[in-house]
Formats: C-alpha cells, sequence, structure tokens
C-alpha cells in the first residue's frame, strides 16, 4: 500500500500539535525520511508548531463553542420576540395578537438581544472563514 503525499500533509498538523497517535505520528516520520525533497516542500513551515498549534486548536474550539451559544441565544431571544396570543371560541380562531406589538417595553430588550446576538454569532462567523 502506498501512501498517498496529501494524507501526509493532512496529518502534519496533528502530529505538529502532539495530537496524532504514536502510528500516525511514525507514518509521518517515515514517509517524510523516505521522502526528503517532498518535506523541503511540505506546508510545516506554515504551520505552528509545538505549543502554539495546540493553544491555536484551543482558540477555535472556545470560539466554535461561542459561536454556538450565540446561535442558541439569537434563535431563542428571536422566538421569544414574535411570541403571539390565540384567543379560541367554539373551536374557531377569534383573534391572534403579537405580544411585542401590545407590549413593547416588555419586548424591546428581548428584540434588542436577539438583534445583538444575531450580529455576534455573524461576526464570529465570518472571523471563523
Amino acid at each position: 500500500m502506498t501512501i498517498d503525499r496529501e494524507i501526509i500533509f493532512d496529518l502534519l498538523p496533528l502530529c505538529q500539535s502532539g495530537l496524532a497517535s504514536g502510528p500516525s505520528r511514525r507514518l509521518v516520520e517515515t514517509w517524510l525520511l523516505d521522502h526528503p525533497e517532498e518535506a523541503a516542500g511540505s506546508p510545516a513551515g506554515r504551520m505552528p508548531a509545538g505549543d502554539d498549534g495546540i493553544e491555536a486548536l484551543a482558540r477555535a474550539r472556545r470560539l466554535r463553542r461561542r459561536q454556538r451559544w450565540l446561535y442558541g441565544l439569537a434563535i431563542g431571544f428571536t422566538v421569544l420576540s414574535v411570541s403571539s396570543e390565540f384567543h379560541v371560541a367554539d373551536g374557531r380562531l377569534v383573534s391572534a395578537q403579537l405580544l411585542a406589538l401590545e407590549m413593547p417595553w416588555l419586548f424591546a430588550p428581548v428584540i434588542l438581544a436577539a438583534i445583538g446576538c444575531w450580529i455576534g454569532y455573524f461576526r464570529l462567523k465570518r472571523s471563523l472563514s
């Protein structure tokens, strides 16, 4: 079985950050020793080495977690801001009211929180792309 160059370059960041398994790390090291011309052109120079790679990975995980929280809060505040009241009589819908229109002073902070969460979510999403 031959090992493809792209597979090695996919495993290389994991090896540099210390997250690769022992067999994977040995496979990459052996391949790089057998192909010194490829090792010179590898993306290793562009990748953060050692602790910097682990810190970058931890930072990316924190940002992704923050992005998920912002998304959940944005959805929750958006749903809450469109809360409605329905009146049913004799099995028929008599009236429906959007509560934010009836009590704007109560729902204004909720709507502002929804807008703020959506803005934060999309900014974070753009920075992670």
